[in-house]
């Protein structure tokens, strides 16, 4: 059994949120705008994301919204309303500095998400854009690892040695020593245990729920698919 932080975000229902939790999801993150990069129907109404929050019994909630413009006091309003002590972009971006001071302030952290890793990338660039903004108020970082290939974590584990100057595990890891990271692959039931305890460095793991992407290079699951990858975390001692 793994004590690293298991995400996963894009729930919809109460009865998802409980049969994740059952299995370990210690993150449960509900969408509640429209998420451009997937075609379902998986942003949820106010209610709805009340209901996820009162379902679950220990995870955390994490409310995914639009951070990019609007008021500040209506954006904490909201996060209160549904619950949660977590808020993330729905797309890679850092909020405005009036928005990213309130949640602060009040209190609610924030996770950046849609950070794209890809094979070429230079480590050092990855999230320096992010350190150019001051109080980024940054719980953690979450990573999506190759997704231009559907077998991600065999190319990083067997392809990648074979170029040096690409990212590498080790990259992954190294970020991961200086940041609260969650990293996004192509997880099954066959690989999850080997991620788990090849990345040790990594904050946990975060799984994306969708039944259809608007992307082909996105990592996601379905809800079936998902509760497998769950089961599979277990076998890591």
């Amino acid at each position: 059994m793994t004590n690293k932080i298991i995400k996963v975000d894009r729930v919809r229902s109460a009865s998802e949120a409980v049969a994740l939790e059952d299995l370990g999801a210690t993150m449960i993150a509900v969408d509640l705008a429209v998420n451009a990069r997937f075609a379902d129907h998986r942003t949820l109404t106010i209610s709805e994301a009340v209901d996820v929050a009162d379902a679950v019994r220990t995870a955390t909630l994490v409310a995914a919204m639009d951070l990019s413009n609007g008021d500040p006091d209506n954006l904490i309003s909201l996060a209160r309303r549904v619950g949660a002590t977590l808020v993330q972009p729905l797309v890679n971006a850092v909020p405005p500095h009036a928005v990213r001071l309130a949640l602060h302030k009040a209190k609610i952290g924030i996770i950046y998400s849609g950070i794209e890793i890809s094979h070429d990338d230079d480590p050092t660039w990855i999230l320096s854009g992010h350190d150019t903004y001051p109080d980024l108020n940054a719980t953690m970082f979450q990573v999506d690892v190759f997704s231009e290939y559907r077998d991600a974590w065999q190319f990083l584990r067997d392809e990648s040695p074979e170029y040096p100057e690409e990212f590498q595990i080790d990259d992954l890891n190294h970020l991961a020593r200086d940041r609260p990271i969650l990293a996004t692959l192509d997880f099954a039931p066959g690989n999850v245990a080997e991620i788990l305890l090849k990345l040790p460095k990594i904050t946990g793991i975060a799984v994306v729920l969708a039944e259809h992407a608007s992307r082909t290079d996105l990592h996601f699951h379905s809800f079936p698919d998902a509760l497998e990858v769950l089961k599979a975390t277990h076998r890591v001692n």
